[in-house]
């Protein structure tokens, strides 16, 4: 019997670019691909489809799917060894997909099919193209959005992070984000990024987020960051009540400021927050003791991470 043994990152997403009937290219955005919580799985030849562990039943489903589009593919066994939360803002779904195919695909002799190939399979990357184009080569990723229907949204840059910049992942207890048919009712009700704001976020990106980590500028990427997500924040208000999915996150988000972080924000709908600090001028160990000592009112899980600096998802 052969097994595949497949490993991918999270994705925090950072902030979405356009969005409009009229826009040009729908969509488009930037974000982070960070290295835990990461999700892993063992796939192995079987005669029938079947899996355990976290999300069993979500990797059934793409399994299914994608032995719907392409009958040429193997049932297999599928055991989740590890996943990050659903829903929170960390692209798990678009993960968890492209991973059950690859193990397919490569279960059925098919070899490294395409990026394209693998969307289609998983029925991923319908609107961001930042978790398909993270989930083969890591670091921070803008992508072009979509002109057509057609094929996925195209990779324009890809920015590798310094590996001193440390990720502070905070996970409030709340409601999960807007996800499946509520997103896509969400998007359908939204008003129109208004051109003006696009070519604000496209100037904040281009000349303000992606020179600052060529440049190791912590304090002008976090800058950065937060300009891009109060833009972000104040165009998808109608759809969550506010710049974030929550009330009680712009007290978090105010509190993880106060412990030093900087560039703070919420990852796609959230609840999801995240923040930035070098690690070669605080240790760990003290920024952690501060996140502790300010957010004593709330209930949260906080992880520190860092960026995938390379391409992390790996077969064997």
């Amino acid at each position: 019997m052969r097994n595949v043994d497949i490993q991918t990152p999270s994705r925090l997403h950072l902030g979405l670019l356009g969005w409009g009937p009229e826009a040009a290219r729908q969509f488009g955005g930037v974000g982070l691909m960070i290295e835990n919580p990461g999700l892993r799985l063992i796939a192995s030849n079987s005669e029938k489809l079947s899996a355990t562990g976290p999300l069993a039943t979500r990797a059934l489903n793409f399994a299914a799917r994608a032995i719907e589009r392409d009958p040429t593919l193997s049932p297999a066994q599928f055991q989740i060894i590890q996943a990050p939360p659903e829903h929170v803002g960390l692209g798990t779904g678009t993960q968890l997909g492209l991973a059950v195919v690859r193990a397919l695909t490569r279960l059925s002799g098919q070899g490294e099919v395409s990026l394209e190939r693998l969307a289609h399979l998983s029925g991923r990357g319908l609107r961001s193209g930042i978790g398909l184009h993270g989930f083969e080569q890591g670091g921070l990723i803008v992508d072009g959005g979509r002109r057509t229907d057609a094929g996925i949204p195209p990779l324009v840059i890809r920015q590798q992070f310094p590996p001193e910049w440390r990720v502070v992942l905070v996970i409030p207890s709340l409601s999960a984000g807007l996800h499946g048919s509520d997103e896509i009712r969400a998007f359908a009700k939204l008003p129109p990024i208004p051109p003006s704001v696009t070519d604000r976020l496209c100037r904040r990106v281009l000349l303000g987020l992606i020179p600052a980590i060529a440049e190791r500028d912590l304090h002008g990427f976090g800058e950065a960051i937060e300009a891009i997500q109060a833009e972000v924040g104040a165009s998808f208000s109608p759809a969550q009540g506010g710049i974030y999915a929550h009330k009680s996150l712009e007290a978090i988000v105010d509190q993880m400021r106060r412990a030093g972080l900087t560039g703070v924000g919420q990852s796609s709908w959230g609840p999801a927050l995240y923040g930035f600090f070098d690690e070669s001028m605080i240790p760990q160990s003290e920024q952690a003791r501060r996140i502790e000592h300010l957010l004593t009112d709330f209930q949260y899980e906080v992880a520190f991470t860092r960026a995938v600096p390379t391409r992390k998802h790996s077969t064997t």
